[in-house]
Order: C-alpha cells, then sequence, then structure tokens
C-alpha cells in the first residue's frame, strides 16, 4: 500500500471512530475541530441508540450524548423518549453549552427519577441568539422514567439540549444573519448559531432570516420582507451552490429595489452554504438584478490616525502625513481622545475636559458637552457626536454639532462605571465596557434607534455579553462588523487584549504591552494598535509587540462613513 493510500485509511479510521460516541468509560478532552480542517464539511456524529436492559441511568446517560447528534430531527436521541414523550419533546427550544467532566453522575430522586447538575457556561435560544452564562452556580434537571415493552425509558425531560462546549463548536456553527439600516445604506449582522447538519442548515437559516432580527437588534434595523412572509415550501433548498428560495405570495408585487434588497439579504445570509439564490415569489421567479449599493462592514483605513508634533493626520513610516480638512482644527484643539470619520468630515474630540464636535461644515469646534467625569467620546457613520461620562446612570449626550443637545439614556444592567463606549461603524449598535456592580468589567451592546432623518431618538433595552475575565477595563474598538477589541489590565500583571463577538464567545486573551492606555483598530480586524502611557504606538509582532513610532500624544479611533 503507499504512503498516501495508508495516511487516507488512518485517517478515515480515526474518524470513523470518532463519529460513534461512547456512553462509558473515562471522560477525556480531544482536540477542537473547525470547519478549516474538515475540506468536507462539518462533523457529523452518530451516536449510539439505546440497548436492551440498560438501567435509568446508562439511558439519561446515552440520551444527553446521542442529544449531539440532530440528524434528521434528532432521530438517535428520541429512541431513548417514550412513545408518547418522543414527539413532544422540543431540542430546538434552547441548547446548554456546559463542560461534560464537570456534570454530576446521575442521581436518584425515587424511584422513577433521575436529576443531573451541570454547570453551564453559555446557552443559545430557540432563534439561535448566543448569550454567556451569568453564574457559575449549577444548574439542576430532572428526568422521569417509564417501563416500556420491558425498558426504561424517559418520559419526560427539560425541552433543548446539553452539550460539552468543546462538541459544541464542531456540532453547531455560526451564521450572520443580514438586515439593513433604516436608511438601507449598510448591511448590519446579526449572529446566531443553528446545528450544522448539511441537510437543513440553510432552511434554518432562511426561516430565522424571515422571522426577523433578535429582539435587542429589532428596533434599529429594518428587513425587507413583508410581514407574513415565509418559506412556500417550508425548505431552503441548495444544490451546485445555488439556493431556491421559494416565498409565498404576501411579497407578490414589491418593486425592483425591493426584491434585490431581498435577494441580497438572502445571499449574505446563506453565503456558507450557498454561492447565490434563485428567489420566487407566489410561485413567480424573480428577475433580481443584482446587489444593492447598501456596505457591509464598512472599510476603514489600515493606518494608524495619530496626534503627533503638533501635527494630526496618518503615520507614514515616522511621520505623519496631515488628515485633510479637520486636521488643523484637531491639532489645534490637542485633544486626549478622539474619532474621527473615515473620510475626514467630521469627529468627536475630548480636549480640556469638554467634548466637541469638529466638522468641515463649521468654522470652529462646537462644544457640545462639559459635565464632569467625561470619557471618550464617539462619532456615528452620520456625523453624529456622542458624549457620555463614567456615571453609568446619566444619559449620553447626543449632537449634530448644530447647537441642539439630546440625552439618551441606555439601561445598563447592574452598572457602576460608564468606562469606555463606541458606535459600531455601520451606526445601528452601541457598545460599552459597563464596570459593573460586582467589581467586573462587561462588555454590552445595545440598538440605536433613529427617526425618519436619521437623528438617534432612543437606545434600546442592552445585552451584556458576559465577563471579560480583566481586572478592570480600559478602552475598546470594534475591529470589523461583529467584533470589538477589549484592552484591560490584566489579573496576571501588564495589559490583555480579548476580543468579543457580539452574538459568539469571547477571545482567549493575549497579551498587551505592559503599560498599554489606548487600543484602536484598522483594516482588516487584525490591524490592531495599542497606545503606551509613554506615547509609544505598539503594534502585534509574532507573539509580541513592535513600537512602530514613539512621541504619540494622542492615538484616534477612525469611525465608517455609512453615506
Amino acid at each position: 500500500m503507499g504512503l498516501l493510500a495508508l495516511v487516507a485509511v488512518l485517517a478515515a479510521s480515526v474518524l470513523a471512530a470518532c463519529a460513534t460516541i461512547p456512553r462509558s468509560g473515562p471522560v477525556t478532552k480531544g482536540g477542537s475541530v473547525s470547519s478549516h480542517d474538515d475540506p468536507f464539511g462539518p462533523i457529523d456524529y452518530h451516536p449510539l441508540g439505546p440497548d436492551a436492559g440498560e438501567t435509568q441511568e446508562q439511558i439519561l446517560n446515552g440520551f444527553i450524548q446521542a442529544a449531539v447528534s440532530p440528524e434528521t430531527s434528532y432521530q438517535i436521541a428520541r429512541e431513548f423518549l417514550s412513545d408518547s414523550f418522543r414527539s413532544q419533546w422540543n431540542p430546538d427550544a434552547s441548547v446548554t453549552v456546559d463542560r461534560a467532566a464537570l456534570r454530576s453522575d446521575p442521581a436518584r430522586v425515587n424511584s422513577t427519577q433521575l436529576k443531573v447538575a451541570i454547570t453551564p457556561s453559555a446557552f443559545i435560544d430557540q432563534i439561535g441568539d448566543y448569550r454567556a452564562a451569568g453564574s457559575q452556580a449549577p444548574v439542576t434537571l430532572n428526568y422521569s422514567f417509564v417501563k416500556q415493552h420491558g425498558q426504561w425509558r424517559i418520559s419526560q425531560a427539560p425541552n433543548g439540549i446539553v452539550i460539552d462546549s468543546d462538541q459544541f463548536q464542531n456540532v453547531f456553527s455560526p451564521h450572520p444573519l443580514y438586515f439593513y439600516s433604516p436608511d438601507f445604506h449598510n448591511l448590519v449582522p446579526d449572529l446566531r448559531w443553528f446545528p450544522s447538519s448539511r441537510s437543513t442548515i440553510a432552511t434554518r437559516i432562511g426561516k430565522a432570516l424571515l422571522a426577523g432580527p433578535s429582539p435587542w437588534l429589532q428596533d434599529a434595523v429594518v428587513t425587507a420582507f413583508p410581514k407574513g412572509t415565509q418559506l412556500a415550501s417550508g425548505s431552503v433548498v441548495v444544490g451546485g451552490g445555488v439556493a431556491q428560495v421559494a416565498l409565498n405570495a404576501v411579497a407578490a408585487g414589491a418593486d425592483t429595489a425591493t426584491v434585490n434588497r431581498m435577494a441580497e439579504q438572502l445571499t449574505e445570509s446563506l453565503g456558507a452554504t450557498a454561492s447565490s439564490v434563485e428567489l420566487t415569489i407566489g410561485g413567480v421567479t424573480q428577475n433580481v438584478s443584482g446587489a444593492t449599493d447598501a456596505l457591509r462592514d464598512p472599510a476603514i483605513s489600515s493606518t494608524p490616525l495619530l496626534l503627533k508634533g503638533g501635527k494630526f493626520g496618518f503615520l507614514s513610516s515616522k511621520s505623519i502625513v496631515p488628515l485633510s480638512g479637520i486636521g488643523d482644527q484637531l491639532a489645534a484643539l490637542r485633544p486626549t481622545a478622539a474619532t474621527v470619520l473615515g473620510d475626514g468630515s467630521a469627529a468627536a474630540a475630548l480636549a480640556h475636559g469638554d467634548v466637541y464636535a469638529v466638522s468641515d461644515g463649521l468654522a470652529a469646534p462646537v462644544r457640545i458637552d462639559d459635565r464632569a467625569g467625561l470619557v471618550a467620546p464617539s462619532i456615528d457613520s452620520r456625523g453624529i457626536v456622542w458624549s457620555g461620562v463614567s456615571d453609568a446612570n446619566a444619559a449620553f449626550a447626543v449632537s449634530a454639532g448644530d447647537g441642539a443637545t439630546a440625552a439618551l439614556k441606555a439601561s445598563w444592567p447592574d452598572a457602576r462605571q460608564l468606562i469606555a463606549f463606541a458606535v459600531s461603524r455601520d451606526g445601528t449598535r452601541l457598545a460599552a465596557l459597563i464596570g459593573t456592580t460586582d467589581g467586573q468589567s462587561h462588555l454590552m451592546v445595545a440598538g440605536i434607534v433613529r427617526d425618519a432623518t436619521g437623528h438617534p431618538t432612543r437606545i434600546g433595552e442592552p445585552v451584556d455579553l458576559g465577563g471579560l475575565g480583566l481586572s478592570s477595563g480600559l478602552g475598546l474598538a470594534w475591529t470589523d462588523e461583529l467584533s470589538v477589541a477589549v484592552l484591560g489590565v490584566s489579573p496576571q500583571g501588564g495589559t490583555a487584549i480579548v476580543t468579543q463577538q457580539v452574538g459568539g464567545p469571547l477571545s482567549d486573551p493575549t497579551a498587551g504591552p505592559a503599560d498599554g492606555v489606548a487600543i484602536a483598530a484598522g483594516n482588516p480586524s487584525t490591524d490592531v494598535w495599542v497606545l503606551g502611557s509613554g506615547g509609544d504606538l505598539e503594534t502585534p509582532a509574532g507573539n509580541g509587540w513592535q513600537t512602530a513610532t514613539t512621541g504619540v500624544e494622542l492615538l484616534a479611533t477612525q469611525q465608517g462613513r455609512g453615506e
């Protein structure tokens, strides 16, 4: 046998062994497998069904392990259930992610009941929203049993499934659903997690997209699909890289722009499963003329924007290329923090303890906030300045720089301090680094609700994405359409950077520069810069950090332009 053939046989043997999940023996941790490791798609687990004569404990363990396989509507897991309960159990109601090694053994409640204690690390709800567990307290799950045809079967169990965190990454996959900013200038992602079953994933994505955005984004984004639009056939069929999407007649009569937007939402959302979409509405094939002008993940410069040597501009080698337009105004202000629109037309700046709006349409910077305790301001894609103070219960001052300022309050849960905040590059979401009452630093997000003119009118109900594992937070920066990098003090000393995906898990921390005080990001998302307290600008270099330039007074944040 040739070497390549032998390798292929061994690889097939290993995969076959991994595909069947044992229900006895010690728990061991295997290596994680990503979609890049598997060129043929997601891993399919093929657990064993129940054996004759198994005890209640064996049936329960087998059921929990079999529920990692979503194939054929969790058919194997349902074999552990009684005939009367089999159709009642809803595995899609929720997902509890835990560590199998921390689960308790089944404990006896009475002759027909067992309980298991688990320690959740995250939850997925019925629409696919991911949330980190807010507590490390164990959760008890109760199961009832009945004898059926002489064999024990589960007659009552919690809806949803329990899955080990290592298996979760293989069985479930993240899929951003795309909606629009209210002005249709931007595509906005809403990350969901679905079982990676080849036969059902496109249908799950299609149904979730038609059902609309997550509750926290509900009023911040819009969809092109009219209310009541559903899949006419109940499924999305993918073949040859083409997704065939048949919708009911609710959207019949939609104009060309709306049809193009519906097709674009489907194409972007189904991007992991299909390269194009064929759309029919009420049985009529739609003539889709192509993508709209909407931006996805607005680009910003890959070069850091600095104040150095009295000049405000982009770093080029060791010198500064002055920012045209408002660069001179910003340099004259000598700000300690600033966020600048990508086209250089406007900025929000913190200088001399006050927040200013700077614009090429203004003769001079306009002071919009002089409250005590101001933190670094932000500016959104429409050039509207956002200003906040460290008191997390205080309102944000929001101004277009025309002298009129609105007060918008966010109800950050368990908030003690607003450390830093930033508007997303598409202008639809507000990320905030919050010091909570338990002494932790949490990242939270909220949707931004706007009126017909694009002015913010309300901050939606915030979502707490969880603790960051930092002794204290220092600053944050959006790195792309879904991710926020947070700089903070590491419990081990020095600084650390953690990246939180909005709607996904927290990354492992990476060591930052020892004296980092501010963070900014560019394009691509791997372009991250940290400013040290002594004025050194640091950039990642291998496993460490390299000084790009010295004598920096300010590292500015760059914002996308949504128009």
